[in-house]
């Protein structure tokens, strides 16, 4: 797992990094998730909360790639997206963000981020 600084008061990003840290955060402390998205190809990702009192899913803001392309008579593939998932920590303990990415409904990544709120 991995933090990204923000740069100024923007909010901190976490990263799948492949390693076994735990990342900490304070109660009110705000961080995203980034994932890549195109629905018309099957890549989709979704994540779940081991445990919903500590940390909570705020908001979801996706963003098109290539929205020049979205009205281009015969194109396909414009709808790659990129997405950010907002979340909020609530209290402290310990908790999970599982992140799975998936092609055609099968799932080919799974990344699981240790989360310990003070």
């Amino acid at each position: 797992m991995t933090l990204t600084k923000p740069e100024r008061d923007d909010i901190p990003r976490i990263l799948c990094a492949g390693d076994d840290g735990v990342l900490e955060f304070s109660v009110g402390d705000r961080f995203y998730y980034q994932y890549h998205r195109h629905e018309s190809v099957g890549e989709e990702a979704q994540f779940t909360i081991g445990d919903p009192s500590i940390i909570s899913h705020e908001k979801t803001e996706m963003e098109y790639l290539h929205p020049e392309h979205m009205k281009k008579p015969g194109w396909t593939g414009g709808d790659a997206e990129r997405g950010k998932w907002f979340f909020k920590a609530l209290k402290p303990g310990q908790t999970t963000l599982v992140i799975e990415e998936s092609f055609r409904s099968k799932l080919e990544s799974r990344c699981t981020i240790n989360l310990v709120v003070e």
